[in-house]
């Protein structure tokens, strides 16, 4: 059964090779293996027959639980193996790291091979993800990346791409950084707290004299406008008289008075267009104008400046 399943499986059996040649480095070197509770031992023998069965996620789950019950430098070894093989890339560099940091020198072959088996696995995996190295403010109470909780002072360990770091002080202030790495990268970020959002200007009421100025100007624009439009409809009218006096047949137009009338029709048509320019001219900005005045009424006067870290932001409070 287990030929078969190498041979039909031909890169899970690679990777079950790596992990079965690791598990338990302790048993295979140590003389006098350290002593075990029996749920530990049990969940050691699962993870073992789930490895063998391929069944990654299962054998990294038991190798977790023993980890909680049991923290050790093996368990952590094993979670980074399993993680590795699972593509869990940022959670295996952080485990590798501490394998790595944690195992004693080698003493024999074995241990030699373990280990340098350990570092290979963290090189190859550090060249696939990034590494963060954050500065937070005093005070912390929390920090974030991508809202994943992280200890500040160690390598963070993220995907090649952008990301946010956060952090929460213990009286509600705020540091914000948004950083893009490349895989194999190495990053320093210093984050500091947000300053102390600006007291708020006191809100302040409308002036009246200008609400009353801008009313009035506003109100005799638009009487001007409809006035003027009127004289100039009025214009048209005497406009269209004389024109009509002129056509009728009833004077000559070599005549003096076909003349004088003639020159009466241009005048009223000039003051026609005038009349009828001025006039939509003082609609327009007595329209304007009592438009301006109402936003003055309602408009917020009360701002808020808060400042941020590329910049300020003003809120309007109506």
């Amino acid at each position: 059964m287990r030929a078969a399943v190498l041979r039909g499986h031909p890169r899970q059996a690679a990777a079950l090779a790596v992990v079965l040649a690791s598990a338990f480095p302790v048993q295979a070197a140590a003389a006098d293996p350290p002593v075990r509770s029996r749920e530990v031992q049990e969940l050691m023998e699962e993870a073992e027959k789930a490895a063998k069965r391929l069944d990654l996620d299962r054998a990294r789950a038991y190798w977790a639980r023993i980890n909680e019950i049991d923290p050790s430098t093996m368990a952590v070894c094993q979670l980074g193996v399993f993680d590795l093989r699972l593509g869990r890339i940022e959670e295996a560099a952080a485990e590798l790291s501490a394998c790595v940091a944690q195992m004693p020198a080698p003493s024999n072959d074995i241990e030699r091979r373990r280990y340098e088996v350990r570092r290979a696995d963290l090189a190859a995996v550090r060249q696939r993800v990034a590494e963060l190295h954050v500065s937070a403010p005093p005070g912390t109470a929390r920090l974030l990346v991508d809202e994943r909780k992280v200890s500040a002072g160690g390598p963070i360990f993220v995907a090649p791409g952008q990301h946010e770091i956060t952090a929460t002080g213990e009286q509600g202030q705020v540091a914000r950084a948004l950083v893009k790495v490349t895989a194999g990268q190495s990053r320093h970020v210093a984050l500091a707290f947000e300053a102390p959002e600006a007291a708020s200007a006191p809100a302040r009421a409308p002036n009246p004299w200008i609400i009353g100025t801008g009313a009035a100007a506003s109100a005799a624009l638009l009487g001007a406008g409809v006035g003027l439009y009127l004289a100039g409809d009025a214009a048209e009218r005497e406009t269209a008289a004389r024109v009509s006096r002129l056509s009728d047949g009833s004077m000559l137009p070599s005549s003096a008075q076909f003349r004088r009338t003639y020159d009466e029709a241009h005048a009223a048509n000039t003051r026609a267009g005038l009349f009828h320019g001025f006039g939509s001219a003082a609609l327009v900005v007595g329209a304007a104008l009592g438009a301006a005045t109402v936003v003055y009424v309602v408009w917020p006067r009360k701002a808020e400046i808060r400042t941020r870290g590329a910049g300020a932001e003003v809120k309007l409070v109506w």
